[in-house]
């Protein structure tokens, strides 16, 4: 098949084969996805990685040989390192923030449907961030400030910043030279990233986590 300008290539990598086939099904479906290779091992992936150049790469942690966050780590390094979609089994606190620090800019559990996965995919394609809940909750159980901040964009940490200090959309709207719409906008995607409903939780966060004073 001849490779599409607009899809996103898509490089799988699980030791299980019938996940494998799985998810190339599922990717099949969508028009805007395209897989490029599957790896069984973390060595056959990095190998892979660096031949094909994927956009992306759905990576299992539990591999044979190399560990997945060791995979992760080398994918960071080679000279075009795709983005990466953690697809995992695990949900303790040490792996997923390992996962976070190592660059991962989705997690996802097995248990996710079709349609989480896919969304996830779209977004960490599309340059944005997809994280479980698992995430936010390791985050929340201590001082994580390094991982918070990277989950959090630099217009993000400003605008909460701001909120912090008592400003009003209005005001950090004309203090960033943006809309109060874009403010509130950033605002939601905060608090979905904290796992928090309001302003004052996502202070709250913040302060105990080193980002505001």
């Amino acid at each position: 098949m001849t490779p599409t300008p607009d899809r996103t290539r898509v490089l799988i990598v699980d030791d299980h084969a019938v996940v494998r086939e799985g998810l190339e099904r599922i990717m099949a479906k969508c028009a805007d996805l395209e897989v490029v290779g599957t790896a069984s091992s973390g060595e056959e992936a990095l190998d892979l990685a660096a031949a094909l150049a994927p956009d992306l790469v759905l990576l299992d942690l539990s591999l044979p040989g190399m560990h997945g966050l060791d995979v992760l780590g080398a994918l960071q390094k080679l000279s075009r390192a795709p983005r990466v979609v953690v697809l995992t089994v695990h949900d303790d606190d040490d792996i997923v923030l390992g996962a976070v620090r190592g660059g991962a800019q989705g997690y996802v559990l097995k248990n996710a449907t079709r349609d989480e996965l896919i969304a996830a995919v779209r977004r960490v394609a599309a340059g944005g961030q997809a994280f479980d809940e698992v995430v936010v909750r390791a985050l929340l159980r201590g001082d994580q400030r390094e991982v918070l901040c990277s989950l959090l964009t630099a217009r993000e940490l400003d605008i909460l910043r701001l909120v912090a200090g008592g400003q009003t959309n209005k005001e950090i709207a004309a203090a960033l030279f943006i809309s109060a719409d874009t403010v509130k906008g950033h605002l939601e995607t905060v608090y979905r990233k904290l796992g928090v409903s309001d302003r004052a939780h996502a202070v709250a966060v913040a302060i105990r986590n080193g980002l505001v004073a």
